[in-house]
């Protein structure tokens, strides 16, 4: 039975969603209609949600997975609750942070990833 993968599901989709609001937000703030109209602050909402998306929904499948495989609540705590601080740090980074904290979110997530997809496969295999 899942019970740990829909808590970070959900926390990642508000944070997904967080991005999106603030995407059109500053679209209407900027008065750009469609793409970025050249200015670096639309760029940076547009990307901080796109790349969001992009790697949570292959995350929470992932971690679905991994928890239906018979690993053990602690481990799915752990996946969960850094890959949150990651993505946090990440769009922090991409909208008005420091590049190191953008660098720092990006690297966690890759190590992230790659380190749930083998241990999914372990216990598969």
């Amino acid at each position: 039975m899942v019970t740990e993968t829909p808590v970070f599901a959900a926390l990642l989709l508000l944070l997904v969603t967080l991005l999106a609001v603030n995407t059109s937000l500053t679209r209407m703030r900027l008065q750009i209609r469609l793409g970025d109209g050249g200015d670096e602050r639309m760029t940076r909402a547009i990307r901080a949600h796109a790349n969001a998306f992009e790697h949570v929904l292959p995350f929470v499948l992932l971690l679905f997975f991994y928890e239906q495989s018979g690993a053990c609540a602690t481990a799915i705590r752990w996946f969960g609750g850094l890959f949150l601080a990651a993505r946090l740090g990440h769009a922090i980074g991409m909208l008005r942070g420091p590049f190191n904290l953008l660098r720092f979110g990006a690297s966690l997530t890759a190590v992230l990833e790659v380190w749930l997809a083998l241990s999914l496969l372990r216990n598969l295999l």
